[in-house]
């Protein structure tokens, strides 16, 4: 069963995401053409700021998401309907704060930020009608049944739901903006869609949990959580969202656009790995509520090697693609970034996605506190390392800063594994193996390069990058995953339980 739901959550998460990706290619390449690139450049920054706003939040969601597994894994229903009370107060509570705290950014906005000439008005519009979309869900209880969902690995109707309402937003604005050409009618499609979403998810969850209900004895227990959930949720926002914001400080508008181009493929590329984390999330979850603490060390080993070869097919081929990609997808040449920049996107990637099974262990074992020091340092290192290399190396110094950021959050979290929740893992030869690989990548980008001028200057259609770019991906996964048959036993364990993954989901 475990194994069923573990597929689904997977499938209903990565399949729409690919298909949300291709449609997410034409609204930036809309936005460039219609509200120009300092006009994508505000949307862009103003993406950013809502993300920020919504650190309020604290991490909150996933509290109420460890809480429940445990009743989850004991079918408690009095239980779980205590949490669901509880967690909807508190939403409700976090909702009343994020309203406050948009309206004092707003006035910060106006009265303190230097927009260019026209976009004043537009942006703060686009800004507060954006943001209170996001908090319907707060008021109204698609925020609580996503945490119920997701501690029950049912977390597949909400994708569902979610994709399916994400995919229609991303239509509705490529033609609005095509009409209009305003970022407003952006905000009143994004607004209609996440009223749309909350009503949609009631119904469903209605239908598939009859029994669920707000009682008078509320469990607000997760609450105490919430101190070091919070300053993960900043530190992740630092470590990730922080580049665009220092980008049209110390640099232009047009500088944000062109990297949040080509930073849009690495976010969906990272994005689905998230996802097949997600799923490693709740698998190790419901491993450690049920005690089964033996079971741990093995479905790590085989989770990583996962990721190992998620990382050098994604990267690879996106060292290999992106530069002919955004060619053919933006058509502008001041967009085509240098070869090194695209090494340095390709490494932070590359250490981003082999950081993801450390990732599910800690968060499904619960150890916030120890995820809250981590993200902590290297939000420190990626902010102030930004800050002093932007002005010197532009763009690169950015880059390399968040490279290393990401470089230090994976051995901190492999020290905290090893001491608290899988000490039979051999530390040092742990290690030595992700040095091993950040290093062979980095050679592998260095001696592909003619590979990849050729296929920069071939002057292929976008169907034929995207063909192209698609071949590479099967070859170098074929590739990977012979190598990695040949000399890890994991490998082969993965393979039997993806062969079993697949008869779950016929059978389902």
């Amino acid at each position: 069963m475990r194994t069923k739901k573990i597929a689904l959550n997977m499938v209903s998460d990565i399949l729409p995401y690919i298909i949300i990706g291709v449609i997410g290619l034409i609204k930036v390449d809309v936005l460039i053409k219609y509200i120009g690139d300092v006009g994508n450049g505000y949307y862009q920054v103003i993406n950013q700021i809502i993300t920020y706003v919504f650190i309020a939040q604290m991490g909150f969601s996933d509290a109420v998401i460890y809480s429940l597994y445990k009743p989850f894994a004991e079918k408690n229903k009095g239980d779980i309907n205590r949490i669901y009370s509880g967690s909807r107060k508190i939403f409700k509570i976090i909702g009343w704060v994020i309203l406050l705290i948009i309206a004092l950014v707003s006035l910060g906005l106006y009265f303190f930020y230097g927009f260019e000439d026209g976009y004043r008005n537009s942006s703060l519009i686009c800004f507060i009608v954006i943001s209170v979309s996001y908090l319907i869900s707060y008021f109204g209880k698609t925020q609580t049944y996503s945490a119920v969902l997701s501690a029950a690995q049912e977390k597949y109707i909400y994708n569902l739901v979610f994709n399916i309402m994400k995919i229609l937003s991303d239509i509705l604005i490529v033609v609005v903006v095509i009409l209009f050409k305003s970022l407003e009618a952006i905000a009143i499609v994004i607004f209609i869609v996440k009223a749309l979403e909350e009503m949609v998810m009631r119904m469903v969850v209605r239908r598939k949990y009859k029994w669920l209900k707000e009682v008078e004895d509320a469990d607000t227990s997760m609450v105490k959580m919430v101190k070091d959930l919070a300053w993960i949720q900043l530190g992740y926002l630092a470590l990730n969202n922080i580049d665009a914001i220092i980008l049209v400080a110390f640099v232009s508008p047009v500088a944000v656009s062109i990297y949040t181009s080509y930073n849009f493929i690495v976010r969906y590329l990272n994005e689905i790995s998230s996802r097949v984390e997600r799923g490693a999330v709740y698998s190790f979850g419901n491993v450690f509520a049920k005690k089964e603490d033996d079971k741990a060390e093995k479905l790590f080993k085989e989770f990583n090697v996962l990721f190992i070869i998620i990382a050098f097919s994604v990267c690879i081929t996106f060292t290999l693609g992106i530069r002919s990609f955004v060619n053919v997808w933006i058509g502008k040449e001041n967009y085509i970034l240098g070869y090194l920049s695209i090494i340095l996107f390709a490494v932070a990637l590359f250490l981003n996605i082999i950081y993801y099974p450390l990732l599910a262990v800690v968060n499904a074992k619960g150890l916030f506190k120890d995820n809250k020091n981590h993200i902590f340092i290297c939000a420190t290192v990626n902010v102030v390392l930004s800050i002093l290399l932007v002005k010197p190396f532009g763009l690169n110094g950015l880059l390399l800063a968040t490279a290393l950021a990401f470089f230090v959050n994976i051995f901190l979290k492999m020290n905290v594994i090893k001491n608290k929740i899988i000490e039979s893992i051999d530390k040092r030869r742990l290690a030595t193996e992700y040095l091993g690989l950040i290093a062979l990548f980095i050679i592998i980008c260095v001696l592909i390069k003619p590979l990849e001028v050729f296929i920069l200057h071939k002057g292929f259609g976008f169907m034929g990058c995207i063909l192209s770019l698609g071949i590479i991906f099967i070859v170098v996964t074929l590739i990977n995953v012979l190598i990695m048959c040949s000399c890890s036993e994991s490998t082969r364990n993965l393979l039997k339980r993806g062969k079993s993954l697949i008869k779950g989901l016929k059978k389902h």
